[in-house]
């Protein structure tokens, strides 16, 4: 009879367990390559929908990538690999440290600074810092239309129109804006994994008025998803070129985010002093100064 009761509890726990841990899954979102679940018999293919335990290890192929959602947690993997989703989580809770959406706000008003000593070959662009961006092409009608969903935050409306407009541009069309503004618009609707793949094809021109709000966004879905020292390869080369500016007090936070991550903390303390030290009367410092205290 006790041996009974032993066993009864057991498995009792057990089903207490696998229900807490079934609650606490992830959801597939999004997906593409090749991604699979590990299992008692091996490897097994994941799909749009399936669920995924907290406790689970996936492994994505093919130049994939995954995103999981759960609540208000959400964990992005952009690169071929072998992941523990359990210490993905607990890593996506600091990642970006909540800055994502303050930036992302911010992404109209950066444009690239350039040197004093530089400036006779002039700045394609509005000055740093203004709160309007003249469009180089101004007669640009899919441009403009899709800023305008962009700026009411209608994301997915945004992502169909420049989609299409991408897809059925002519041979001698540059389509790098419109890249950029998809990358823009799948970013504000959450699905950060397209809004890597729609940047990643962009040819974006240093002298185009765009330039520093597409390394900025770019470098904030990496540093979103814990690819840091990705993200220090891309802003490194871009504080050198542009030493001043808020686009550039932008990039040194982002860069010392990446840094504290990393587990630089004197590289991350000198980032984030060189950023909030161009201008601490902007909204870009009081971010920085937040994280110099954390």
């Amino acid at each position: 009879m006790y041996m009974r009761r032993t066993w009864v509890l057991v498995l009792a726990l057990a089903i207490v367990g696998a229900a807490g841990a079934f609650a606490q899954a992830f959801t597939v979102s999004y997906l593409d390559g090749t991604v699979e679940l590990q299992t008692a018999k091996g490897w097994s293919a994941v799909s749009i929908g399936d669920q995924v335990a907290a406790d689970a290890t996936v492994r994505i192929s093919q130049q994939g990538s995954l995103e999981l959602s759960r609540a208000k947690t959400k964990i992005t993997l952009l690169k071929d690999g072998v992941f523990s989703i359990a210490s993905l989580a607990k890593a996506s809770s600091s990642a970006g440290a909540g800055v994502g959406g303050s930036i992302s706000q911010k992404l109209q008003t950066l444009v690239t600074e350039k040197p004093k000593a530089s400036t006779a070959g002039g700045v394609r662009g509005a000055e740093q810092g203004s709160a309007n961006v003249t469009w180089v092409d101004e007669g640009d009608e899919t441009r403009s239309q899709a800023q305008s969903l962009i700026d009411a935050k209608k994301y997915q409306d945004a992502a169909a129109m420049l989609s299409d407009a991408i897809k059925n541009a002519g041979p001698d069309t540059d389509t790098s804006e419109l890249g950029y503004l998809l990358g823009v618009a799948y970013y504000g609707a959450g699905q950060t994994a397209k809004a890597y793949r729609a940047l990643g094809q962009v040819n974006a021109d240093p002298g185009t008025t765009w330039y520093a709000r597409y390394v900025i966004l770019r470098a904030q879905v990496l540093v979103d998803t814990q690819n840091y020292n990705d993200a220090l390869t891309l802003l490194g080369p871009f504080t050198t070129t542009y030493p001043t500016g808020e686009a550039t007090q932008v990039a040194w936070l982002l860069s010392g985010i990446s840094q504290r991550a990393l587990g630089n903390a004197a590289a991350a303390k000198t980032d984030f002093d060189t950023g909030y030290q161009l201008d601490p009367s902007t909204d870009t410092a009081r971010l920085i100064d937040q994280q110099r205290h954390l």
